[in-house]
């Protein structure tokens, strides 16, 4: 069925039936004008709308007698010009647009012998409170963090931006139930191919629905897929502010409290929201995280390096202080152990009550801790190594690095295991040519390292004056195919 019919029995019962009879699929019945002349419906899903709203701005001003006859004026136009009392009305022939927007929260009018349905958009979805950040938390500046509502996070932005060039393109994904993704951008400043690639990956998506945001962060990272992340995300409001005065592109998908923003380039990672809100650590914070990022990575495969093949070449003290000797396990045992008993008590302390957490790090802490060394199944050291490791990794987890660090640190295990640290040279090599070779939204993801860009190393490793960064000019080296 593609357009409404005459019959308002009919559409109701065509409307019921495409619902399948759901409870909470209201009809409210009308008889309005002279002798209740003419027979109207309001239709809409309880739970969803304002009833309110509906109750004093259409159902009253409906029931009450018409004041004016004009024989000339139709009767959906009266309504529509002189007796709803809301802001935002349309009228529609089409019965999917009619069901869409009852499925989005928006009430609809029929009228009998009309094939035209007047849509009242009145939503009242339910949400929680505006409140401050959780993963990206900060000691200064701004605290409010993003919602589950698209509207709302739309509203917060534009709050900080105050301008008319702000831009909002909003488009629907999924065939079966639609969900709202929203591009925002500045005109003028943004970058045209940056937002022309984003806005081609996002509409040549192709799904039923959208379950998670990934679906829409994988369109927009492209192919081939890579360990490295090539978008980021932020569910602070200056943070989103920040990177649209920078050129470039945030999406946000309803439902979500985060906000995707790409072109995200490696030394975006290692960089936090207070350093703009503070004088201090200008240049060492980001220096100390890409050196925790550099021993999360490489620690555990260069004291393997050490135990396998330069035992003999360190002095005797140090490698009896450091080197496994009278434990049961070899080193190379003791590391992927300890790695991954690490990850277990990770993933519980996430997936147990908040009470039951602080038992298991007690027992993680005897386990792993005390008594294994004590009974020299695990080497102090040994110990000592996988700890800062995992103390350097937590650095970089709220920023989207977990994955690469848990990824990265195996495979250089392994390669040390085997081959020493003329194998690990060899594999940091590739992996410097994989990362120049990764390219974010047609940005080459190691810019403005490589290539190397001197105009554009004001906030990269260090910090430039914040007057410089406000009143600079970003451009990104990027892939035009």
């Amino acid at each position: 069925m593609l357009n409404i019919e005459k019959c308002l029995e009919e559409n109701i019962r065509n409307i019921q039936n495409s619902f399948h009879h759901t409870s909470d699929l209201k009809v409210r019945n009308l008889k309005v004008g002279y002798k209740g002349s003419a027979e109207m419906a309001v239709v809409y899903l309880d739970g969803i709308i304002d009833l309110d709203l509906i109750q004093e701005h259409v159902v009253k001003p409906l029931l009450e007698t018409f004041k004016t006859v004009c024989m000339k004026e139709l009767l959906i136009d009266k309504i529509m010009g002189r007796i709803i009392e809301s802001a935002d009305v349309k009228t529609t022939t089409k019965y999917k647009e009619l069901t869409d927007a009852i499925v989005q929260g928006s009430a609809v009018l029929l009228i009998n012998e009309y094939q035209q349905g007047i849509i009242i958009p009145s939503p009242k979805w339910a949400e929680r409170s505006i409140e401050a950040t959780v993963g990206e938390r900060s000691a200064r500046g701004p605290q409010i963090g993003l919602t589950e509502k698209m509207k709302t996070n739309i509203n917060l932005i534009r709050s900080s931006i105050k301008t008319l060039d702000f831009c909002v393109d909003t488009i629907e994904l999924g065939s079966i139930s639609p969900t709202s993704v929203s591009i925002l951008y500045i005109e003028g400043i943004v970058d045209k191919g940056i937002l022309k690639k984003v806005k081609k990956r996002i509409n040549s998506l192709r799904i039923k629905y959208v379950l998670s945001e990934r679906v829409v962060e994988d369109v927009l990272e492209g192919k081939p897929r890579s360990i490295f992340p090539r978008i980021r995300h932020s569910e602070r409001i200056d943070g989103v502010v920040s990177s649209l005065f920078e050129g470039r592109v945030a999406v946000i998908v309803d439902g979500y409290p985060f906000a995707i923003i790409a072109p995200a380039l490696f030394v975006e990672f290692l960089q936090a929201p207070d350093e703009y809100h503070i004088p201090l650590g200008r240049f060492t914070s980001r220096t100390m995280r890409l050196f925790a990022f550099l021993m999360g990575v490489y620690l555990p495969a260069v004291y393997i390096a050490l135990a396998n093949f330069h035992k003999d070449d360190l002095p005797k003290k140090i490698s009896e202080a450091i080197i496994s000797k009278d434990e049961l396990l070899p080193t190379f045992w003791e590391i992927i152990i300890l790695i991954f008993l690490i990850r277990i008590l990770v993933d519980v302390s996430f997936r147990l009550p908040q009470t039951a957490v602080i038992l298991v790090s007690l027992i993680g802490t005897i386990v792993i801790g005390e008594t294994a060394v004590t009974a020299k199944l695990i080497h102090p050291v040994s110990l000592i190594v996988i700890g800062i490791t995992t103390l350097s990794s937590f650095l970089g987890a709220n920023r989207g690095l977990v994955v690469v660090d848990n990824t990265l640190r195996i495979i250089f295990l392994l390669t040390a295991n085997f081959f020493g640290f003329t194998g690990l040279i060899i594999a940091i090599t590739l992996q410097i040519i994989y990362m120049v070779s990764l390219k974010s939204v047609g940005v080459p993801y190691l810019s403005p390292l490589i290539p190397f860009k001197m105009q554009e190393l004001k906030d990269t490793l260090y910090r430039e004056d914040l007057q410089k960064l406000t009143n600079s000019k970003h451009t990104y080296t990027k892939d035009n195919n």
